[in-house]
């Protein structure tokens, strides 16, 4: 059994979790590259550590559950389905992509780290251990090779973002490494900040009108990323970098979506969120509906389309913050939206009214319900360092005694909706380790 230590000599389960996860995907999908380069990455990156001093292997690690995590495979069997137009040849064609991006999402830090035990340059991963020469390929385009006087940082980028494999993992690197954002000192913080919108932004819009197929996935992971950055630009006063939420653009996705899938419900929903949520604004002095919409349409990103759920999410704030006279009955009977839309808001509103224990207990019960808690959490975690120390306080202590165990019960009992789960998790956890650690709070 592998065992993995932080540098304190203390086992880092997390490390063992992805490990694992990694291990059990590959062997069901008989991923041949990825099975070589799991057992090299542990091998090349033994004794080297994170600077908050977790085994280094967790890195890669994470970056590659990410993508499995993501539905990798569908995207890149699309693809493959609508260039071949034979559907056994496509399948062929995706397992052996899926099997390449993982293997070189697993190496992709070894040229540049482990120099000393690659005397061939990384040749031997081909050579000696018979890895398909592209893993070779997309790791030797994600390591910057700075001894070249004509290296240049826009030039790398550039080069990353021909390709989907490598932009993609460019992405899935930057989104690991930003989850422990919190160990950096200040400068780099800034720099590192400042380089995902120089350069991340346009390569997530540019990889997304070259690749579409894609699309869907790099709308989830620049939702994190953006969080992330956002969030740590707000603590740094990095105001260049803030950039306004414009609403438009969310609303007639979702609208296009509804439309394109005939959601009734979702249709009817976006109409009187307009209407009820006009002239509020939120803290930040954006209008209100950012909110709903955002909520709204990370669920549809993670493929979760069902429209009570997404009409429930455009609508989860109107019994709390419009006053309405028939406690919400209203939008039954004068706009014939299905009972659940309004169970679920209900819910979703009964924080105010019952103690944390029961609330999120009854939630368990709801994956409907419990879907919309993660995602509205995953947007208000973004303005948590505008809020005051006390409501600072008492949102990352929710988040510790009743979010993680949210989460952690409905991936395990809600198994259709696990993956999309655990990425809600993972944003989450990300941006409120990174406040809970760079925001002073007085106590």
């Amino acid at each position: 059994m592998v065992e993995f230590k932080n540098e304190n000599g203390t086992i880092c389960s997390k490390t063992e979790k992805y490990y694992n996860i990694i291990k059990k995907y590959a062997k069901r999908y008989k991923l041949k590259n990825t099975k070589i380069a799991l057992d090299l990455a542990i091998m090349l990156h033994q004794d080297q550590f994170r600077d908050g001093g977790a085994p280094y292997i967790i890195h890669p690690l994470e970056a590659t559950n990410y993508l499995i995590l993501l539905g990798i495979w569908s995207p890149i069997f699309k693809m493959e389905l609508d260039s071949s137009h034979d559907e056994s040849l496509a399948e062929e064609l995706a397992h052996q992509d899926l099997d390449i991006l993982l293997a070189a999402m697993l190496l992709h830090d070894t040229l540049e780290d482990c120099k000393d035990k690659l005397s061939s340059g990384g040749n031997e991963f081909v050579d000696c251990f018979g890895l398909h020469p592209d893993v070779l390929l997309f790791v030797q385009a994600l390591t910057k090779n700075k001894d070249n006087p004509n290296f240049s940082n826009s030039g790398y980028y550039e080069y990353i973002g021909t390709r989907w494999q490598t932009s993609i993992m460019k992405i899935a690197d930057r989104l690991s490494n930003c989850s422990t954002i919190d160990s950096f000192n200040t400068k780099r913080m800034e720099k590192y900040v400042r380089e995902i919108v120089r350069y991340f932004y346009p390569m997530i819009s540019r990889t997304k009108d070259n690749f579409p197929s894609f699309s869907r996935v790099l709308t989830i992971m620049k939702y994190l990323i953006v969080s992330i950055t956002e969030t740590v630009a707000a603590v740094l006063n990095l105001d260049d970098v803030l950039t306004p939420d414009l609403y438009e653009k969310t609303y007639y996705f979702i609208k296009g979506f509804a439309v394109a899938k005939d959601k009734q419900n979702t249709l009817k929903a976006l109409s009187l969120a307009r209407m009820y949520y006009e002239g509020y604004t939120r803290k930040s002095g954006d209008p209100f509906i950012i909110h709903p919409l955002r909520v709204a349409s990370y669920l549809i990103a993670l493929k979760i389309d069902d429209d009570e759920i997404i009409a429930a999410a455009l609508l989860h704030e109107i019994i709390k913050k419009c006053h309405l006279a028939y406690n919400g009955i209203e939008i039954l009977t004068q706009y014939r939206l299905s009972p659940k839309v309004l169970d679920y808001v209900r819910l979703l509103a009964n924080s105010e009214q019952y103690p944390l224990d029961i609330y999120y207990s009854a939630m368990q019960e709801y994956p409907e319900v419990l879907l919309l808690k993660l995602s509205n959490r995953a947007h208000t975690c973004t303005s948590l360092v505008k809020a005051s120390d006390i409501n600072t306080l008492n949102y990352l202590n929710e988040w510790k005694e009743y979010i993680v165990e949210l989460g952690t019960y409905g991936a395990k009992h809600y198994p259709a909706y696990s993956n999309s789960i655990k990425l809600m998790c993972f944003q989450i956890d990300a941006v409120c380790n990174i406040v809970s650690h760079l925001k002073p709070i007085k106590s």
